[in-house]
């Protein structure tokens, strides 16, 4: 079942923003402000075995203003290596962990830092159209912070429901934007759910958000589980380590109590924490481990100089393999709490 009619008319009614809502001093949407449509090429297809999931962290830094020395070239070399690497590594689907942009909606900056953002990003369309999802980060909304109250009128100008409607991996969306969507996909013999929340650490319409996706954890139960969103775990206070687990944020506490009973979560993952941006916690309830990665690397020289995440499935060892490298400069980081394997069920 791909739409899931029920679930949607409850989450629509709970929820209280709809994509052009006015926030305190909302930038006014321009004439024709309507999901921008792009044709996406063939579906990429994946081997049988082994493949990998890609994470994009935070890339605010690379746009519009750039700051700390990172340039939007940054973010183009991380799309071009996903494109050019799709077959040799087998990648069967790309995150991005928000914060997409600095300024959101704010009128001075957010027309050049989103046509930047679509510029890259619609590079996984075409030719060959790889399956992706965009969680909103706290700096994709305007002003910064407020789910219910904020505006988010660019994003979904440009990765909007109808920006996506049709295609294959698009699942469906919770209230009357994409803010917070789900995508499917299958890979190595298995089935996957990936469920995006919208950034709420003030916990605004948290409860509301996290009930809508326990709701599409039992109607999809058959499928393994991915929770994205912007801010779950906060920074793991010793660099170096990925023994040492990182600190539930507000929001992703609120996640994990609500969705611990559902056993179909493999991972969760997060960004938005950038100093000391990499952290790694599994926890157990009741026989069944949740692992959560953060990974943001914009308070990293040249914001972040084109950081990204693989996880490798080793679908017979049950095994995930994380990697971190630069797509710019083509450095890998090799340290503990960059590269090392979790177990997963």
């Amino acid at each position: 079942m791909r739409y899931v009619f029920l679930l949607a008319a409850l989450a629509l009614a709970a929820c209280g923003k709809k994509s052009g809502d006015a926030g305190p001093g909302p930038v006014t949407p321009p004439d024709n402000f309507e999901t921008e449509l792009n044709t996406p090429g063939t579906t990429a297809t994946t081997a049988p075995g082994d493949f990998t999931i890609v994470v994009i962290p935070d890339t605010q830094y690379y746009l519009g203003q750039p700051q700390l020395g990172g340039t939007p070239a940054m973010f183009t070399s991380q799309i071009n290596w996903i494109k050019n690497n799709q077959v040799a590594e087998n990648i069967a689907y790309v995150a991005h962990l928000g914060d997409i942009t600095e300024h959101g909606d704010n009128p001075t900056y957010a027309a050049t830092e989103w046509k930047l953002a679509r510029d890259a990003i619609y590079g996984l369309e075409n030719p060959v159209s790889i399956p992706y999802g965009l969680a909103v980060g706290n700096h994709d909304q305007f002003p910064s912070g407020h789910p219910l109250t904020s505006s988010t009128n660019y994003y979904n100008r440009y990765f909007g429901v109808k920006h996506y409607e049709g295609r294959p991996y698009y699942g469906g969306s919770y209230g009357g934007n994409n803010d917070s969507h789900y995508d499917l996909f299958s890979a190595g013999g298995m089935d996957f759910i990936v469920i995006y929340i919208e950034f709420d650490d003030q916990l605004e319409n948290a409860g509301a958000m996290n009930n809508w996706a326990y709701d599409l954890l039992g109607v999809f139960a058959s499928r393994k589980a991915i929770i994205v969103s912007h801010s779950i775990m906060g920074n793991n206070p010793v660099a170096g380590s990925n023994s040492t687990r990182g600190n539930f944020s507000t929001q992703g506490s609120s996640i994990y109590e609500r969705l611990k009973t559902r056993t179909n979560i493999v991972m969760m993952i997060n960004g938005h924490h950038g100093d000391n941006g990499e952290g790694y916690r599994a926890d157990t309830f009741e026989g069944h481990t949740i692992h959560t990665f953060l990974s943001d690397y914009q308070s990293r020289p040249n914001g972040g100089g084109g950081m990204m995440r693989l996880y490798k499935f080793s679908v017979a060892n049950k095994q995930i393999q994380v990697k971190t490298f630069s797509s710019f400069t083509g450095v890998a980081e090799t340290d503990g709490d960059s590269d090392f394997p979790v177990t997963f069920n």
